[in-house]
């Protein structure tokens, strides 16, 4: 027995040396048909087996083959060619482009399509595309790259909040950010931060490493969203992060450093300009005070009466702007492994990101690291582990939607004053505000989030082509802010209660549990059938924690256990969770028929008992029309596909108790009590929207032109909405489905090849145009909902667009008494006066005058890519573009306020053109200067004179970059290498008269859009960077 099992060893042993002794090192480089240039990431597997490599940054791979082996090189959007390996030690191979494929293989919800086969509308951004961006998050990396997706950085703080909206906003009180899925888990969205910054939001995507991303795919139809059922209403965001691979281990270190600066800043006045300013506004009240002609009024004067004299010298003319923002420094350093062998595959990363903002003191930085794993347990079985852990820190400003912080007082702050006295103590430069500078230095508003994402998925082949699949995953979120406001410089908010500290928590925890099973078969040559179906289970929790408090000992003790009187506490626990039913069939004849049907039953628990549970199918339809026989042969066409879609998606992001009846605790005569605070509502039920999408796809002249068009219309139903209800009932509103909301339009992908000269120039352009006609149809009862600064400068009115400006129509100023009329100057209407339109006719203006202005939807936007290879030069140009879309320069009617508001904010240069007399009228434009409160604050009032075109062309990026040759990468002993220039934000094109058209002081909100005030613009950066693989 032990001679026959030595034998069977000896002959193992014989036979793996033999296999040893067989096998060779191959390698080789692999380019592209196109433009002869070498192809990253292509799949190089040996024919039968599992084992493989794939090309680095140069196009060259290596693994061990024998000579009976084949090769299999695969590659998207390349047609697959295989060599068998024989006696040769390098293989060089130029791919072909595959032109029927019409792009590549698209990730939907629980798998992937190609996309020949493809019914729904989905858009994709490849993680090439956005390799060199100094991008936060992924959604300012998405900004412009897909057709109907509309993105708005609505702030240049870094970590603020971004908006982005798929083909319109749906809803007026729930959410209209899209669903975002990592790896197959919902992330946790939302501004986390509950202390108030202004109108920033803290962007809880900035969590995520961009460079840690392979593809991205926004799923914008129902027959691509319904799967995702009552999240999908807004679009959903599919996120595939970066894998391993069977190869040798490839090494990458990409780094990147530069400066920002602010881009653009309207002139304000200097010192000559507003001392001018003041004199016109004030001057006859000195006349008056001081006994002296009006025209002798002097400067001094001035400064006598308004302050009583001030101590600083002539020559001080303070621009404060400058004062508060500087060059900032941006930098990004990231190191990734990625290999593996044919049975263990992995990837990891390590980042540091910082960008100091170029307002004082803002600041945000992260490091993260993720650890994907694959690995083969035997032929059945896979597991897969995902796991990304990050730390971001936030030195956050109050900035957009408030008159304090650093920007907005720079903006108001008069040139009269330094920023120091003599004995170097800030000075107090506008008596309603604080000092720019000590606003920006002197306070703490720090906001930190620790998170891990994380999910493992086992996927086991019962039989061929079907498959068992279990994920479980979570995301836990710890977000801390602190805040510290001293008493120690003058106009200090907490100057009376000797300094001021917060403290808050929140923390979601997220729990995903689910199995599916996926099949795939053909039969019979021509039918082709796939399905997945499965059920899902989520959890989350939710605590909150806030504790506040004054009278601390010295600004050096800054946390609130310092704090001699604790004055505010709050803690809460909250709950909520879905459990859900889905599935989803696809079916193809003859390669040219297909269909596709899914569907979704989600229970949440944040509705009542009556409707928790929500239903949401789609199906669509696609036909390859070119495949038909009687289809004319057209030698200029390479691919042509008709497909058609319709179905449901819901939204129900309202909160977690909007339809219970709800209590809150207090005390009442010193005894602790309860008291209702919500009306419950158990029929409340899900905002549902209903879409129909027509689209093509076609490729013309061997692929070399392709275009993606759609038709698309959005209804959305039963508005998760408050409705007014009588006082008597001792509340004013309760929750209701009220309402509905329609979105239609057309979008456009155009891709070119212009120029593909092997081993010369090659030039590509991608261009995407979106148009959305957005629409309210019902409000309750057709009742306006005015809403805004004044309580009346936007509408909510059925027939108009969500983001509607309202208010008088202005048409210039009164340039002589005479034409001021009569009824008007009952009123103390005067020349120099803004001329409102009289609407109605009773020749006064009143509420009833008030009117539709404009609203803040563009009639078209879009992204326009160009990329240049050369040798081993490369460049990219992408532009961004919006056009039509108003914007309402809230923050104007204070910068042209001429003392309206508060009798010393400083004023834009534009107040130049103000009227001065019958005489000098100025611009026809710009009413008179005057602390005549009434008059002054009917000049304010919201009009067409703040309403401006927020139309912008934006060179977003530019890059260029160079492939080191391999003579200069051999002798540094490295496999690749690549230095780039980058800018971002480079040029703007916008006869907008604020800092940055791309604008929303409102952070993420749902209908306050297209509003600037004092918001903080984009910067204009430069880095420079490096990619290098070991």
């Amino acid at each position: 027995m032990r001679k026959s099992l030595l034998g069977v060893l000896v002959l193992i042993l014989l036979m793996t040396a033999e296999t040893f002794a067989q096998a060779q090192t191959v390698s080789g480089t692999v380019v592209s048909d196109e433009d002869n240039l070498p192809l990253p990431g292509v799949n190089v597997r040996i024919k039968g087996t599992s084992r493989g490599a794939i090309t680095d940054l140069d196009g060259v791979y290596s693994l061990q083959a024998s000579s009976e082996d084949v090769l299999v090189f695969s590659f998207v959007g390349f047609l697959t060619q295989e060599i068998q390996v024989g006696n040769q030690s390098t293989i060089n191979l130029t791919l072909m482009t595959d032109a029927k494929t019409l792009g590549e293989v698209v990730v939907v919800g629980y798998g992937t399509i190609e996309r020949r086969e493809l019914t729904g509308s989905v858009g994709s951004v490849n993680a090439e595309v956005i390799r060199d961006v100094p991008a936060l998050g992924i959604d300012q990396a998405l900004q412009g790259r897909v057709a109907g997706v509309q993105i708005t950085q609505n702030s240049g703080t870094p970590g603020a909040g971004i908006s982005v909206r798929v083909r319109g906003s749906s809803s007026i009180s729930a959410s209209n950010q899209p669903l975002y899925v990592i790896d197959g888990v919902p992330m946790t969205t939302g501004d986390p931060s509950q202390l108030g910054f202004g109108g920033q939001s803290s962007n809880s995507l900035a969590d995520l490493n961009p460079s840690d991303i392979e593809s991205m795919e926004v799923l914008k139809d129902a027959a691509a969203a319904a799967i995702y059922g009552s999240r999908a209403a807004n679009g959903v965001v599919l996120i595939t992060t970066k894998r391993g691979a069977d190869q040798k281990t490839q090494v990458n270190l990409n780094m990147f450093g530069g400066i920002q600066q602010v881009w653009r800043q309207p002139d304000f006045l200097d010192r000559r300009g507003y001392l001018d300013l003041m004199n016109d506004a004030i001057g006859g009240f000195v006349a008056g005070d001081f006994g002296i002609p009006r025209d002798e009024v002097g400067d001094q004067d001035l400064l006598d009466w308004y302050y009583g004299g001030l101590p600083f010298g002539e020559d001080v003319n303070t621009d404060w702007v400058r004062e508060v923002t500087r060059t900032a420094p941006i930098q990004n350093y990231e190191l990734t492994l990625r290999g593996g062998n044919e049975r263990t595959r992995y990837y990891i990363s390590g980042s540091f990101f910082d960008q100091q903002g170029t307002v004082i003191n803002s600041r945000f930085n992260r490091m993260s690291t993720r650890f994907n794993l694959d690995h083969d347990l035997n032929d059945r079985m896979t597991i897969s582990l995902n796991s990304g852990i990050s730390r971001s820190v936030q030195n956050r400003i109050v900035s957009d939607n408030t008159l304090n912080g650093p920007f907005a007082n720079s903006l108001a702050a008069s040139p009269l004053w330094p920023v120091y006295d003599e004995a170097g103590n800030y000075t107090r430069p506008q008596f309603f505000y604080s000092n720019p500078v000590a606003e920006g230095m002197e306070n703490d508003n720090i906001n930190q989030s620790i998170r891990i994402f994380t999910n493992a998925l086992a996927t086991y082949e019962v039989i061929p082509d079907l498959n068992v699949n279990v994920r479980v995953g979570t995301d836990i979120l710890n977000f801390q802010e602190r805040r510290y406001t001293p008493d120690s410089y003058p106009g200090s908010a907490s100057a009376a209660e000797g300094g001021s500290g917060s403290f808050s928590t929140n923390n979601p925890i997220k729990w995903v549990a689910e199995a599916f099973v996926d099949y795939r078969t053909t039969f019979a040559d021509r039918h082709a059938l796939n399905f997945v179906a499965g059920h899902n289970r989520e959890e989350n929790l939710i605590t909150t924690s806030f504790v506040r408090g004054i009278q601390f000992p010295d600004d050096r003790f800054r946390y609130v256990g310092a704090a001699g009187l604790v004055n505010e506490g709050d803690n809460n626990f909250v709950a909520w969770g879905l459990e859900s039913y889905f599935g989803r069939a696809n079916y193809s004849l003859d390669d040219k028929y297909l269909f596709s049907a899914s569907f979704r039953a989600d229970a949440s628990s944040r509705f009542g008992p009556n409707n928790r549970w929500g239903y949401f199918p789609s199906v669509s339809a696609g036909w390859r029309l070119m495949d038909e026989d009687f289809f004319p042969e057209i030698e200029q066409l390479s691919d042509l596909k008709l497909r058609a879609s319709f179905g449901y998606t819901g939204n129900q992001e309202i909160g977690n108790f909007a339809w219970r009846g709800l209590v809150g605790a207090g005390n009442y005569l010193g005894t602790p009590s309860i008291f209702p605070v919500q009306l419950g509502n158990p029929d409340l039920k899900w905002e549902n929207t209903a879409q129909t999408d027509i689209g093509i796809d076609a490729s013309f002249f061997n692929g070399r032109l392709t275009l993606i068009a759609d038709y698309y219309y959005k209804l959305t139903r039963d508005l998760l909405f408050s409705r007014p209800i009588p006082t008597q009932s001792g509340f004013g509103t309760y929750q209701s489905n009220i309402g509905s909301v329609e979105n239609r339009g057309f979008e456009f992908t155009i891709s070119t090849v212009n120029m593909d000269r092997p081993g010369g120039i090659t030039w590509r352009s991608d261009l995407n145009l979106s148009f959305n006609r957005n629409k309210i149809l019902e409000l309750y009862q057709g009742e306006d909902v005015f809403y805004g600064f004044g309580g009346n400068s936007l509408v909510l009115r059925e027939g108009h667009p969500i983001g509607t400006f309202y208010g008088l129509i202005a048409d210039g100023v009164f340039a002589t008494n005479e034409e001021v009329p009569e009824e008007r100057r009952a009123f103390g209407i005067q020349a120099g006066d803004m001329n409102y339109r009289d609407i109605n006719g009773d020749g006064i203006i009143t509420d009833d005058d008030f009117t539709v202005l404009g609203n803040s939807q563009p009639l078209f936007f879009g992204g326009f890519t160009n990329t240049f290879t050369y040798k081993n030069w490369d460049a990219q140009v992408f532009m961004q573009f919006s056009v039509g879309n108003e914007i309402w320069n809230a923050a104007g009617s204070f910068q042209e306020g001429m003392f309206a508001n508060f009798f010393d904010d400083n004023n834009r240069a534009t107040v130049n053109n103000r009227w001065r007399s019958e005489e000098d009228p100025g611009d026809g434009l710009v009413p008179r200067a005057t602390i005549d409160v009434s008059a002054n604050r009917n000049n304010q009032s919201n009009s067409t004179r703040f309403i401006e075109d927020g139309s912008y062309l934006r060179v977003k990026n530019l890059i260029v970059g160079y492939r080191l040759p391999s003579t200069v990468v051999d002798r540094i002993r490295v496999s690749s290498a690549r230095v780039y220039f980058q800018a971002q934000n480079l040029l703007t094109f916008t006869s907008y008269s604020g800092f940055d058209p791309e604008v929303n002081f409102a952070g993420t909100d749902n209908i306050t859009l297209g509003v600037d005030f004092y918001t903080f613009p984009q910067p204009r950066t430069f880095t420079l960077g490096l990619n290098v693989g070991f």
